[in-house]
This record gives structure tokens, sequence and C-alpha cells, in this order.
């Protein structure tokens, strides 16, 4: 029987979730996902892995990955889809930027070290972790030395020694717009709900109106964790402008418990344009 549902943001332990590739997939045929994409923060590896594990299980799949983006004093995700994934100058800028990512935490953990005395830069170097156990390096690091006592707590140091996105040298919405564009691939505002104010929902679609300016081709309009008016504002945007309408449970595993395929979102709900050829 044909599987319904779509999922196009899973991440796997190639960037911050529990999960392997072969676990995603295998959660997308006991859920019903008949359309998958393993969408990880600047790494290509999960995606690629679950192109033939997708394809044995009668899935269908599409290459994924989530782009840090500067947008003025913060940070917007942008989803990338359908991209030639043997070009080398966007595979190199997504490893830049996974690099980029990475060296906030290297960032943070040399500051930290005049605070902490557990704490120690070289020691940082050499430090590894269980990546099915979700999140990332800097995480784990502050969770065996004792300074924060859940994975999560963690996050809160980023902000308070002002390791901010703005200062990680990261491109620019429109820059990887382009980039994405000119490896053949779509670009996809993500979960605009959670980074953009919608205590106003017209100036959340005047908000989405402007970022789409910059050469974005969609916006994940179903998200877990949206309103039905943000979904709603979402939708109406992607009709205004001929916009491709996706859905994403943003599963992290056991790191962000959403489960994958978590709205049950129909295929048939989402315009993908030529992203099923």
């Amino acid at each position: 029987m044909e599987k319904p549902f779509a999922d196009l943001h899973v991440h796997s332990y190639y960037s911050d979730g529990s999960m392997s590739p072969e676990e995603i997939v295998d959660a997308a045929v006991e859920n019903n996902v008949g359309l998958l994409a393993i969408a990880d923060h600047n790494a290509l590896e999960g995606s690629v892995l679950a192109k033939d594990l997708c394809h044995a299980n009668g899935i269908h799949h599409i290459h994924a990955v989530e782009i840090d983006t500067l947008d003025k004093d913060g940070f917007q995700h942008i989803l990338a889809y359908g991209f030639d994934i043997t070009n080398s100058l966007f595979t190199d800028f997504i490893k830049h930027m996974r690099f980029l990512l990475d060296e906030t935490s290297v960032k943070l953990i040399e500051i930290m070290q005049s605070d902490y005395s557990a704490l120690s830069l070289n020691d940082f170097f050499e430090y590894s972790y269980d990546k099915r156990l979700g999140g990332w390096k800097g995480l784990h690091y502050l969770l065996e030395k004792g300074i924060s006592s859940t994975l999560k707590e963690g996050i809160k140091f980023y902000s308070e020694y002002g390791i901010t996105f703005n200062q990680g040298g990261f491109s620019t919405i429109a820059a990887a717009a382009y980039r994405i564009k000119a490896a053949g691939g779509y670009s996809v505002l993500s979960h605009p709900g959670e980074l953009i104010d919608t205590s106003d929902i017209n100036l959340f679609k005047e908000e989405m109106k402007r970022i789409i300016s910059f050469g974005i081709d969609g916006i994940e309009c179903y998200y877990p964790n949206n309103s039905e008016a943000v979904t709603q504002a979402c939708l109406e945007v992607c009709d205004e402008y001929d916009l491709l309408i996706t859905a994403g449970s943003d599963c992290h595993g056991t790191f962000i418990k959403n489960r994958v395929g978590e709205m049950d979102i129909p295929i048939n709900r989402l315009k993908l344009k030529d992203l099923l050829k």
C-alpha cells in the first residue's frame, strides 16, 4: 500500500539528532511516511545515505540540508532541497558552514575556561562523545564536566557568553539561496513560526515576505509547534507568491522527541513543483 505521509525535515546523528539514517527510514516505514528528507544542520552525510535506504523501502527521497544563515541581528534556518549532490561548489559551501557552526563551541569553551577550572580548550579538542545521544559536542562536554545538569541546559551558555550567530561568519539568506539555486535546488524558509514573532499575524506575514524577497522558493508551512493561525498565514503567503509548501517534523530522535512523520501530513497537501521528478 502507498505510504501517504510526508516528512521533509528530519535530523540524523550526522548533525544533532540521535538516530542513524537506517533508524530514520525504519521509523518512516512504521509511520507510513512515503516521502522523506533528512535535513541535517550543515551536513550531507545522512541525506546521502538515506537515498538507497528509502528506495529499498518504497519511500520517495529528496536530498536535503538545513543551512544556518544570518538575518538582521539574528539568524534564520534555510532548508535546501533537490540540489545536485555532486556539485562540489555547493558541497564545499556546506562543509564550510558546518565548520563555522562547530567553531561556535570552540569559541565558547575558550572563553569559559577562564571561569571554570574543569574546562580546557586543549581537552575539548581531544574530547569525543556518543553521537547517538543527540545534541552536539559542546553540550556534551559541558554536561560531562558538570557545568550543566542536562544536555539542553548547556545551550544557555552560548548566549550568556555572547557566542551569537552574527559573530559566526555564516552566509546571508540571499547568498545561501543563490548557492542552492546554482546547484539546481530549491530554498525553503524553515519553521518561520519558531524564529519570527507571531504575536501579530499580519506582521508575521510581512516578515516572511521580506525574507522570501531574498530569493527563497518556499515555506515550511506544516510544523509541529505551529498554531492554526501560523500555518494558515504560511499557506496564504505561499499561495500569493506561488511558493513551495513543505512539511517537517524536525525530529531529532531523543534530543527533540517529535516522531518521524509527526503530523501525518499527506503528500498531496504539499506543493513541490518538480522536486519529485
